[in-house]
């Protein structure tokens, strides 16, 4: 039977949406990483000892994720009430200044804090718009592979962030690329606001927007699924441990392995590579084969098995290092659409703006956690060895949470 939510259109339509929203993320996740990238320097700049690089650094990479996670709960509701043109308009916008005003007031560790705030608050809407775009535009058997195709920016971001960075930093100093990364940014606006439509069934009808009106009813609703309580203590868990490495990765490289991000940018980004086929991979399994809960409980189990391999391996060199991060987001990322596809697949579509957003704050807003443990322990122990172990604990209890509410 007919998706009665979604409608399919000519390939070059979905293309030109598809290839929007991963541009979208890609720089999202660019303005995200620019803290980590530049986090040797900008310690370096605010004379910090390793012990505050620890836990200073992890505040300032991941107080983001608090207002983010307060974006996409109070703020994604307006996507289903208003459409998705110009509230992402102005979270592109907002993104772009947020990462001006990072680099212009760096020497002030306060002003810089608050600058990664309204970097979370302007980007967490985008989530859940992709997803509510995709589900109006594509049908339930191919929306797992567009969710990977926008969700692949993520990682290109992450992974080419170093390669633009790196270069910069050790030529012109940090603050010239987060100027760089502000510039994207504001190109990208003017094809956002030309190019991005409400979806086709809204465009018919203004009923979807007209029930939405009472955020408190929705969210409600939402507490009492199981189905949603099950998607959003899988994907917590996933995103957490997905954070928690990210933004360690260059200053574990550097410190653990001697790597010099300036002369080897590159050679940082080789593990996201994983992250991209991880997600193309569990995407086509399960639109193909089904049994998506399968894939997600194998991605929780096997990623933290990595990690540990990462932890207590005898890690000799930069390559051996690369390639075991390498798996930890290869078998890490198997899971992220497919709760994006989950939730087209059980949540109305008056209130998919809604649910992703709640789904998608709460796990950010958890996220936190992720390079704040692995900060801590750093302070704690002065390894940056031992300081992922804690995310391993943390994809455990995500497998066993996401499987008892089966």
């Amino acid at each position: 039977m007919r998706d009665r939510f979604s409608i399919d259109l000519p390939s070059k339509y979905k293309w030109l949406i598809l290839s929007l929203l991963f541009l979208t993320i890609l720089v999202a996740f660019m303005g995200r990483l620019s803290t980590s990238v530049a986090l040797e320097e900008i310690g370096e700049e605010l004379v910090w000892s390793r012990a505050e690089q620890g836990f200073l650094g992890g505040v300032l990479m991941g107080i983001f994720l608090i207002p983010y996670g307060f974006s996409n709960i109070f703020f994604s509701p307006n996507i289903d009430k208003y459409g998705p043109k110009m509230i992402l308009v102005g979270s592109m916008t907002g993104c772009s200044v947020a990462v001006f005003l990072g680099a212009f007031f760096g020497d002030n560790y306060i002003l810089f804090l608050l600058s990664r705030v309204l970097l979370g608050l302007s980007q967490g809407v985008m989530f859940p718009i992709a997803t509510k775009v995709i589900a109006g535009w594509f049908s339930k058997k191919t929306r797992g592979r567009a969710n990977s195709i926008f969700m692949i920016g993520a990682p290109v971001g992450i992974s080419i962030s170093p390669i633009l960075m790196g270069p910069i930093i050790h030529s012109m100093g940090w603050r010239y690329s987060f100027y760089l990364i502000a510039l994207f940014g504001f190109l990208l606006v003017i094809p956002i606001f030309l190019f991005i439509t409400d979806n086709p069934s809204e465009r018919r009808t203004n009923q979807n927007r007209k029930k939405n009106n009472d955020m408190l009813e929705a969210f409600k609703r939402l507490f009492k699924d199981r189905d949603f309580q099950q998607i959003t203590v899988g994907f917590t868990a996933v995103n957490t441990v997905f954070w928690g490495t990210s933004l360690w990765i260059p200053s574990y490289l550097e410190h653990t392995t001697g790597l010099n991000l300036g002369n080897n940018a590159y050679l940082a980004a080789i593990p996201y590579l994983g992250s991209i086929l991880g997600m193309l991979i569990g995407s086509w399994v399960s639109d193909v084969k089904g049994n998506t809960d399968g894939i997600i409980m194998f991605s929780l189990l096997t990623s933290g098995l990595m990690i540990i391999i990462l932890t207590f391996s005898p890690v000799e060199g930069a390559m051996m290092a690369i390639f075991l991060l390498f798996l930890v987001f290869l078998t890490g990322q198997l899971a992220p659409p497919l709760f994006f596809t989950k939730l087209q697949n059980s949540i109305r579509g008056d209130e998919l703006g809604s649910a992703t957003g709640l789904m998608n704050g709460i796990a950010n807003t958890f996220g936190v956690v992720g390079p704040v443990s692995v900060g801590i322990v750093i302070a704690l122990t002065g390894a940056y060895t031992h300081g992922l172990i804690a995310l391993s604990v943390i994809a455990f209890a995500g497998l066993v949470g996401f499987e008892r509410l089966l």
